[in-house]
């Protein structure tokens, strides 16, 4: 899936061969998937799609009849940027480096002699659009004046051509179809299977560990458990009684620890009985296949936001309330790690997916007390917070225990358990109140 200098040169010559002399031609659509941007160009009495690859093994230029099926779209700020400054657009012909892999092509709208160059640096996508005297480069983040685009990125040293690589017959559509396969539903069952069967052995061993309650609640009866320690251990279970003086208090927190134990046997007998029938469909074949859900290739692009100046130990963070919930958004880089820093492991944060953004924390252990309105405007919030334009909203939530942060990035995590939600902009301000 990584082109030679050669093969990038025939798609360049096949792709010029459409243009009549001197003429540009509309970029009517846009989309991204996680391993491409695709470019749909309009041309006399058809459409041409221009994939480009994002990076790592996705790398060259391949044209297509067809635009990405719908299960393989995405939405990010890729897209959100291509959307904004190339489409509606006349794109023109396609040009190739001589010395690196790189590409560049003209563009007209308002204003003409316009250009975008894009190419890959260690195997990241790159890319740079020049307008009247200014040029954007997303290696930097930064807006220079230049009369050469191309001197930028001739500076910036593009992965160089090299002539030992072979060349190989990997094709657009084999990929499509292989992801199409992927969307069916393709053999997949041993997979689920395995997991199910670790499924079941998980919840039956937390159901074992749940079913010493009624051996608790004997010796608690039988004034057989001592007391007389900081912390109980009594069969698997711990109870911590540091700092409780009566002996009443801690028989009741003994109590409380028993009805917890016997509501989680009621929901793990459930849940295992709820798997085993789910296993046995699966053997029989009898079961939904899911989409997998692909990890983005994310472009060379370092973005710099503003943040307002504060004090020291001051963070751009707003508190607001969902009906009867606290929560706390962070406005910046360092006040989203402050706010996931100072929250409950067990609270739920979340945040716009594949933008740049604020962040936020929903006060609450259980997720059940957020309808999907309550979700639509959370989502509607981040958006609006984070100046985004899209009315489709792509959330990621998760519980902050399953965060980390990245050394280095700040404001930037690895999720273990994300969920993912797709909300639809509303007028939050019905709903959340937020205290200045």
């Amino acid at each position: 899936m990584i082109q030679t200098h050669q093969q990038l040169k025939i798609i360049s010559d096949e792709y010029n061969s459409l243009f009549s002399k001197n003429e540009f031609y509309p970029l009517q659509k846009a989309y991204t998937t996680p391993h491409f941007l695709v470019l749909s160009i309009r041309f006399p009495g058809k459409s041409i799609a221009i994939y480009i690859g994002r990076g790592n093994q996705y790398q060259g230029i391949f044209l297509a009849d067809k635009l990405p099926p719908a299960f393989l779209r995405v939405q990010d700020r890729l897209l959100d940027y291509v959307r904004k400054y190339l489409v509606g657009t006349r794109l023109g012909k396609l040009t190739i480096s001589d010395s690196s892999l790189v590409a560049s092509f003209q563009f007209k709208n308002d204003q003409p002699n316009n250009s975008f160059i894009f190419g890959y640096k260690e195997r990241q996508l790159f890319f740079c659009k020049q307008s009247k005297d200014e040029s954007y480069l997303s290696w930097s983040g930064q807006i220079v004046d230049c009369n050469s685009l191309q001197s930028e990125v001739d500076k910036f040293n593009a992965d160089k051509i090299d002539q030992s690589k072979n060349e190989n017959s990997w094709k657009l559509s084999d990929y499509l179809t292989a992801e199409e396969k992927k969307a069916n539903g393709q053999p997949v069952q041993k997979k689920k299977e395995k997991f199910l069967t670790r499924k079941i052995s998980n919840i039956s061993k937390d159901l074992e560990s749940a079913q010493v309650w009624s051996l608790l609640q004997n010796d608690l009866i039988e004034n057989r458990l001592n007391l007389n320690t900081d912390e109980l251990k009594a069969h698997g279970q711990k109870i911590k009684l540091l700092r409780v003086t009566s002996e009443w208090l801690k028989r009741d927190l003994v109590f409380k620890k028993i009805k917890k134990l016997k509501k989680a046997e009621e929901i793990l007998s459930a849940r295992l009985i709820e798997s085993e029938n789910e296993f046995e469909n699966v053997k029989k074949g009898e079961f939904d296949f899911e989409i997998t859900k692909e990890k983005i290739i994310q472009p060379l692009w370092i973005t710099h936001q503003k943040s307002l100046p504060a004090k020291s130990g001051d963070f751009n963070v707003k508190n607001f309330k969902l009906k009867n919930l606290n929560g706390v958004v962070g406005l910046d880089a360092g006040s989203n790690d402050w706010i996931r820093g100072n929250a409950s492991k067990e609270h739920y944060w979340f945040h716009v997916e594949n933008h740049t953004g604020a962040h936020c924390v929903i006060k609450t252990e259980d997720f059940t007390k957020l309808g999907f309105q309550d979700l639509e405007a959370i989502a509607s919030m981040l958006r609006d917070l984070s100046k985004l334009e899209i009315l489709e909203i792509p959330i990621v939530f998760t519980q902050v225990k399953n965060l980390k942060g990245i050394k280095g990035a700040k404001g930037s995590v690895t999720i273990k358990k994300p969920k993912h939600l797709s909300c639809v902009y509303r007028n939050w301000k019905e709903i959340i109140t937020i205290f200045e």
